[in-house]
């Protein structure tokens, strides 16, 4: 925090730093209650100077009964349940949903394994409950930390460079870090090893371990690693020849790149003969430059 916020805060009375901090439903229910309790005040004001609650109901349109309330002493303008979480859809689900995340399962099979359990609301609420406890987890490491108890931690961005880059490059993570990884999260490991092997079997253009490698990440049974082995058996031809052969089409895919990139440019608002002149223009530039 800046020095400067720190002393304006330090400076403010009570009230004032519960006001500062106010969210936006906590104003519109100060509000309401500020209205209901003018209200109250109007109708015990009315009581006062006389009038039955049979009149007072009449000149205020309320209902007798509320009336009766309002005029009770120990009235208490604020709702009962607020403030108080309500159960919802997720509720019955939370303690499973927590023992698979401490088990370090993904947000995918958590979903998959509730709605077996009969959870039938949005995949978005178990996100978002998910996000919430690692925020929370992060603070009891946190604590963990100022209690003495030596507890580490790898993001996540830093453990996905492992299936980009071998682990000798990965500064930020050691051998004995990916070690207790493994150890900690055994599925990681699997798509560490499979995808490291599909690498391996291109870059030495080993063709003969393709059916197997497939036949291996089907048994991982992993949503994401049968997507990618259903769109390579799509094209099998295609992708034996490029495990094969040295060609690429690297170079074409990059004229395209850039071809779709002016076409965006110009908002696919112009005519193809427009189009072929902008980009013969620009080579042509690129030649006297």
């Amino acid at each position: 925090m800046d020095v400067r916020a720190y002393d304006k805060l330090m400076a403010m009375t009570p009230d004032g730093r519960e006001k500062l901090f106010q969210t936006k439903n906590m104003l519109i229910h100060e509000e309401k209650v500020k209205q209901k309790m003018e209200r109250v005040n109007e109708v015990r004001e009315l009581k006062r100077i006389g009038l039955s609650n049979r009149e007072i109901s009449k000149r205020t349109g309320l209902n007798r009964k509320t009336v009766r309330r309002y005029l009770d002493e120990n009235f208490n303008p604020v709702h009962a349940s607020y403030g108080k979480k309500r159960n919802g859809k997720l509720t019955p689900y939370i303690k499973a949903i927590d023992e698979y995340l401490e088990k370090g399962m993904m947000g995918s099979y958590i979903v998959e394994k509730i709605r077996e359990m009969g959870y039938e609301g949005s995949s978005s609420t178990v996100r978002d409950y998910i996000a919430d406890w690692k925020k929370w987890r992060k603070k009891y490491y946190d604590r963990s930390k100022e209690d003495g108890t030596k507890t580490e931690i790898i993001r996540r961005e830093n453990i996905l460079k492992l299936l980009y880059h071998p682990i000798e490059k990965v500064k930020i993570i050691s051998k004995k870090q990916f070690e207790m990884i493994c150890k900690e999260y055994p599925f990681f490991e699997k798509i560490y090893r499979i995808t490291w092997e599909f690498k391996s079997m291109l870059t030495n253009k080993n063709i003969d371990a393709l059916d197997k490698w497939m036949e291996r990440a089907k048994n991982l049974n992993i949503p994401e690693i049968n997507s990618f082995i259903n769109g390579v058996e799509r094209d099998i031809e295609a992708v034996r020849n490029a495990i094969k052969y040295e060609y690429s089409n690297g170079l074409v895919e990059g004229c395209i790149n850039k071809l779709k990139v002016i076409k965006r440019i110009m908002y696919g608002r112009c005519s193809f003969e427009t189009l072929k002149n902008k980009i013969l223009r620009l080579e042509k530039m690129k030649l006297f430059n």
